[in-house]
């Protein structure tokens, strides 16, 4: 409903109209608005119609003066105007592109298609219009953030995401190094978690996540109690205590490390070794574990794989493969083999590719053998219909580029294909890809790329959605993130990471992308179907502790043994 118009408009809207990205305002002075604050202009659709208010936001302005005209030349310097004065031949003009209007009979944004009036008087906007506009239903949302600009005081105005649409249509969270990214992540999945009783799977290549559950214990963010947002921090306290007694269930945070001691360490020997059985993966997957095989090394593997897979009872122990590759006297008599293949086993080939398992084995340290016990299941990494809520971390701090591939590739096969289950699917999950542009890079075929984009494209049926994250989108996969229907940039001010953004997704208009270097640490510009248009979110505490923080090398440098 349109608000009733009072005499302190900011300015009018001036020149041609007709472009909903492109709208120029006269501003009454230089104080009438800022450079991202929104607006609202009175709007007619069609003949008839009542009129409804039309949400903008202002994205440039500009200011100049006569008297400091730039044409003045040398001495303009000197130019002075007594305090009294008023100064004349000052104007400000602003350009505003236009968020839409609410759709009175279906409650969609809609951008007008018939252009505003000339002349028609531009707004601001107060908390009652926003509230307004932006409603969410807390239960199917999360509270990201508040609205920046209304962010303090009695008219915080709180901005939500649609947690349906983010878990199964893909994020993808883009910003610099040290621009909040992975605790905007943190805040989404630990209120996925606690609020909605989801289920979420973070690979962890630098330990970030796990420092949540370091020593073994749940660990969180201290002064949860001193939060100044009253409503925020009465959620956080809720948090914690949900998270305490999903613990108790069994379920809140799950560890899961390679095969090492140091782990065990780390986490109090509460986290779960990876025993990950090879065997699981297709055949056409199998071929991508060990890149860089020549063609005749490549046939030798595939024959010792489907021997292992036919012959061996499962589940299928990774050392029982590396004694295939080194007995080829076993594999040349197997009757299933044309001569062909037969003759094109090579003792060379075998040997080689041997060596380029072992090296893989205990680089990942994350293999079922028998000496582990049993192997990683995915059920109850990720929870059958019914379970309780979980975030299950895989650390994988310092395990090498490539053995990270293939440890992603092996648990999201596993987790694709349980949730394709018929008879008894897992319930559904959310995975998290930190550094996603080392899974999922652009120009480079890997291991984890292939199920990655497999995920982007099927997941949404069987309820397997993700989030990537990368420091730099230009080195993503861009069919990974064109699929991702929702974006949260942060500071971004490389010109390559910014055309990107701008070729992979539709959500960004360019006052957004011209928007992103200048956004603040702890700020993010958010698009796509999360959210009901796009804005810029001052986003709020986590509740559990987070590890992605820069050290104080100062401090550490002058710190004595």
């Amino acid at each position: 409903m349109i608000k009733p118009e009072k005499d302190d408009y900011l300015g009018k809207l001036i020149g041609n109209t007709g472009s909903p990205n492109d709208l120029k305002v006269a501003m009454r002075d230089s104080f009438s608005a800022r450079r991202g604050e929104f607006v609202r202009i009175a709007h007619q659709e069609r003949k008839g119609d009542t009129k409804t208010d039309v949400l903008g936001r202002i994205v440039s302005l500009s200011r100049s003066n006569i008297m400091y005209n730039e044409a003045l030349g040398e001495g303009i310097s000197e130019v002075e105007i007594l305090p009294s004065t008023k100064i004349s031949g000052e104007t400000v003009y602003g350009k505003i592109e236009l968020v839409g209007y609410k759709d009175s009979l279906t409650n969609e944004i809609r951008i007008p298609r018939r252009p505003l009036n000339p002349g028609a008087k531009v707004y601001g906007v107060d908390y009652d219009f926003l509230t307004q506009f932006y409603e969410f239903s807390e239960d199917t949302s999360i509270h990201l953030g508040n609205l920046v600009g209304y962010e303090k005081g009695d008219n915080v105005v709180p901005v939500y995401l649609d947690v349906n649409t983010l878990a199964t249509e893909h994020l993808a969270v883009l910003a610099m190094t040290g621009s909040g990214k992975s605790y905007t992540v943190g805040r989404i999945i630990e209120r996925m978690v606690s609020q909605m009783n989801g289920s979420v799977v973070v690979f962890d290549p630098h330990g970030e996540y796990g420092k949540a559950f370091r020593n073994g214990e749940i660990n969180f963010n201290s002064g949860l109690e001193n939060v100044q947002d009253i409503s925020d921090r009465n959620t956080l306290i809720k948090i914690r205590e949900q998270f305490e007694e999903l613990q108790n269930n069994g379920a809140g945070i799950l560890m899961y490390t390679p095969q090492s001691t140091s782990f065990n360490d780390k986490y109090a020997g509460k986290n779960k070794w990876l025993a990950l059985q090879l065997a699981n993966l297709d055949m056409d997957e199998l071929v991508g574990i060990l890149p860089g095989l020549t063609e005749a090394q490549q046939r030798v593997m595939d024959v010792a794989i489907r021997y292992w897979k036919e012959t061996y009872e499962p589940p299928h122990d990774i050392q029982d493969l590396l004694g295939l590759l080194n007995d080829m006297e076993t594999l040349r008599g197997w009757d299933k083999l044309s001569p062909g293949e037969t003759n094109a086993l090579k003792e060379r080939s075998a040997n080689i590719a041997a060596i380029r398992l072992r090296r893989m084995i205990n680089e990942a340290q994350s293999f079922y053998t028998s000496s582990v016990g049993s192997p990683t299941d995915v059920r109850e990494l990720v929870g059958n219909e019914g379970a309780s809520g979980r975030i299950s971390i895989i650390d994988l701090q310092g395990v090498s580029h490539t053995a990270r591939q293939v440890i992603v590739a092996l648990i999201c096969s596993e987790i694709l294909k349980a949730a394709g289950d018929a008879d008894n699917p897992i319930r559904p999950v959310f995975i998290v890809f930190e550094e996603g542009h080392n899974f999922a890079p652009a120009g480079e075929m890997t291991i984890s790329k292939k199920i990655i984009k497999r995920i982007a494209a099927e997941g949404r049926k069987f309820g397997v959605g993700f989030a990537i994250i990368s420091q730099r989108p230009s080195k993503l996969d861009s069919d990974v993130t064109s699929q991702c229907n929702t974006i949260i940039a942060m500071r971004i001010k490389n010109p390559d990471d910014q055309r990107f953004i701008q070729r992979t997704s539709d959500y960004f208009s360019s006052a957004d992308l011209a928007e992103l270097p200048s956004i603040s640490t702890g700020e993010a510009l958010i698009c796509g179907r999360a959210i009901i248009a796009p804005l810029v979110v001052k986003i709020g505490y986590k509740a559990l502790l987070h590890g992605g923080e820069s050290p104080n090398v100062v401090n550490r440098w002058s710190r004595k043994l």
